[in-house]
């Protein structure tokens, strides 16, 4: 009986943990996106690992390269994230995302939730 409390114990603890975590992250928003990514380059990784450099410019064209793939695209803001559009990446379809804050790291997420990537430095 001892030990099932302290595993009860342990997994109150730990889902405390990760809702305090999960409760720091903030939405980052269109406008956010407009005021700080624009003319700027973005620093991560792919959801695959891959090194990432996005550009977005106040025209409203990008740059990418991702791993070994350079592209060229446009971009929007939306209320809630913003959408690219890229020559060569998923054949010029445009595709919105999400993006979440947690202290100096922005994780993009896809329309269904998963993650596509992580920016870690925005010059």
């Amino acid at each position: 009986m001892h030990r099932m409390s302290s595993v009860s114990l342990c997994v109150i603890v730990l889902s405390g943990i990760v809702l305090h975590a999960h409760a720091q992250e903030a939405p980052v928003t269109g406008k956010e996106i407009q005021d700080t990514w624009a003319g700027r380059t973005l620093l991560g990784t792919a959801a695959n690992g891959a090194p990432v450099a996005m550009r977005l410019l106040a025209d409203g064209t990008a740059t990418i390269s991702a791993g070994s793939t350079n592209d060229s695209g446009t971009w929007r803001t939306t209320v809630d994230g913003y959408c690219t559009t890229w020559k060569m990446i998923r054949a010029g379809h445009e595709r919105c995302f999400t993006a979440r804050r947690s202290g100096s790291n922005v994780t993009v997420l896809n329309p269904d939730g998963t993650v596509s990537g992580q920016f870690h430095e925005i010059k």
